[in-house]
């Protein structure tokens, strides 16, 4: 269950869901420090909470600061708000506006505020009593801030506000309770200025009510031009929020009337508006009960339930919850990667197997059919074929078959064929088949052992058979290089050897040639 904590310099309210209904909630007197503890006793472990903070000594300044790089904003933010910390204040924060000009001396600026709260002995208790009740503390609002964020994201589009609209000087004017108010400025899209006003309980009609707070509007506006936030007399606009329909009917004429709003502006230099919390809010959990008032109170907490908005301010505690809540999405992310990664892998690597293993069949379905090939090859060749053709095309199929490569390449074995078929003189010993470099290289070798014959104690005619062969290599399509490695010469005459030829038995030479296969892509 989620809680939100509203704070005030009277009490402390505490508002609960259960995410499906409506649970009463409690409203404690600062004074009630047993009735306090008792609720944070019966809270769940490890219930998360939500705490803003709506309180009078909170103070905003806003000066003018060199323009710097962004990576050195952060550390000049930390070092300011250093300076803030004493015995005095208990949060602080410093942010960057994003508004800048340039001084009259030349020089580039931005905005700086700086936001401080008042040590308070509530308050400070409270925050230890949480941390002491293990409640995950997430977010500390301050009311101002909570408020422009409630105001871009739900009353902007409710009021059809474009960014042009938005970026004009406006005084936001919001009800908190019966009597309470706040005023907030906003300029260039900023928030300004927020101050808490109180009406006087006395008065009998909203009527009353209503010139009350204009009479304080006017106050603000003219703080406002005081201050020189924006030039004396300028435009500016209104806008009012408020749980009862009978305090915003007709409020903007009032603001004409009084002169709030001068006849002499032009509507479009200003905005103005009003909205119902209840219309603005229509889902919030406790803007939805008609039998409960519903003011910025109300419609910020429901705010904070469904929205969950960014906090504005943060002590030990909430940056040690932070850091740890950080820390636990780091893991669950990296878990999350490596969960990814290994999925990936096992995919990877069972795609590949799968590859690898039709790869396989494939290469098997070759060889088979080149045997029913060979076998129906040798049963259709006539007998009145030339004996040393046949014996030459049965000896390079066997070859072929003795060949282990892991891959089909677009060689065409044929024309190395009919190459030993041509060259009638040189005779097949052996082919052998390699693959170059690393195992699953595409580039590829074949070195052929073969005798030249007929040898008659002169080297002319076999070395001249021998070029012709070579020659007849190179022509064949997909070669890139032959080089014959071994010469059929010997001048000892040792290395000759018979062999029995359709000649008969006659002398022959050994050489070797190498066949450098040009790159294939497979098949």
């Amino acid at each position: 269950m989620k809680y939100v904590f509203y704070v005030t310099d009277q009490s402390i309210t505490a508002y609960h869901s259960d995410g499906s209904r409506y649970v009463a909630n409690k409203s404690f007197d600062w004074k009630q420090t047993d009735e306090l503890d008792a609720l944070l006793s019966s809270m769940e472990e490890n219930a998360e909470a939500d705490l803003i903070l709506d309180l009078i000594d909170e103070e905003l300044f806003f000066d003018w600061s060199p323009k710097v790089h962004l990576w050195e904003k952060q550390g000049i933010a930390n070092r300011r708000k250093e300076r803030l910390r004493n015995d005095t204040t208990l949060l602080t924060q410093v942010i960057w506006t994003g508004i800048t000009r340039v001084s009259e001396e030349g020089r580039k600026e931005e905005l700086l505020l700086s936001s401080t709260v008042a040590e308070s002995f509530n308050l400070s208790n409270f925050l230890n009593n949480l941390e002491e009740a293990q409640i995950i503390l997430r977010n500390i609002h301050s009311k101002a801030f909570l408020l422009n964020q409630y105001f871009n994201k739900k009353v902007r589009p409710f009021l059809k506000l474009n960014r042009v609209d938005i970026k004009k000087p406006f005084l936001m004017i919001t009800r908190q309770s019966e009597n309470m108010f706040r005023q907030t400025f906003f300029n260039e899209g900023e928030l300004r200025l927020s101050r808490l006003i109180e009406v006087d309980k006395g008065y009998s009609s909203q009527a009353e009510m209503k010139k009350a707070l204009l009479a304080e509007t006017k106050l603000a506006i003219t703080y406002v031009y005081n201050q020189k936030i924006i030039p004396f007399n300028s435009p500016v606009g209104f806008i009012f929020l408020d749980g009862e329909q009978s305090m915003l009917d007709g409020i903007l004429a009032e603001c004409q009337e009084e002169g709030l709003i001068r006849s002499t502006w032009d509507p479009n230099d200003y905005v103005v508006g009003t909205a119902n919390f209840r219309d603005v809010s229509a889902d919030g959990l406790n803007c939805s009960n008609d039998s409960e008032p519903c003011f910025s109170k109300q419609a910020a907490v429901d705010f904070v339930l469904s929205d969950k908005p960014k906090g504005f301010y943060e002590n030990d505690f909430v940056q040690k919850i932070n850091n740890l809540l950080m820390g636990r999405k780091v893991f669950i992310g990296l878990n999350i990667v490596l969960f990814l990664f290994g999925f990936y892998y096992v995919l990877i690597t069972g795609i590949d197997s799968w590859l690898s293993w039709e790869k396989q069949k494939l290469l098997e379905q070759k060889i088979v059919q080149h045997e029913a090939e060979k076998e129906r090859l040798q049963k259709t060749v006539q007998l009145q074929d030339d004996a040393h053709r046949i014996k030459a095309s049965v000896e390079f199929s066997e070859a072929i078959l003795e060949l282990k490569v892991n891959r089909l390449i677009n060689f065409d074995m044929n024309s190395l064929s009919e190459v030993f078929l041509k060259n009638s003189n040189i005779q097949l010993q052996k082919i052998k088949w390699k693959t170059l470099d690393r195992f699953d290289s595409k580039r590829n070798q074949v070195d052929i052992e073969a005798w030249v014959f007929p040898f008659y104690e002169t080297y002319h005619d076999p070395v001249k058979w021998v070029d012709v062969f070579v020659d007849d290599l190179n022509k064949i399509q997909g070669i890139e290089v032959v080089q014959l490695q071994k010469e059929p010469l010997n001048r000892k005459l040792n290395q000759t050897l018979k062999i029995n030829t359709d000649q008969g038995s006659v002398e022959a030479l050994p050489f070797t040639v190498s066949l450098r296969i040009k790159d294939a892509k497979p098949k």
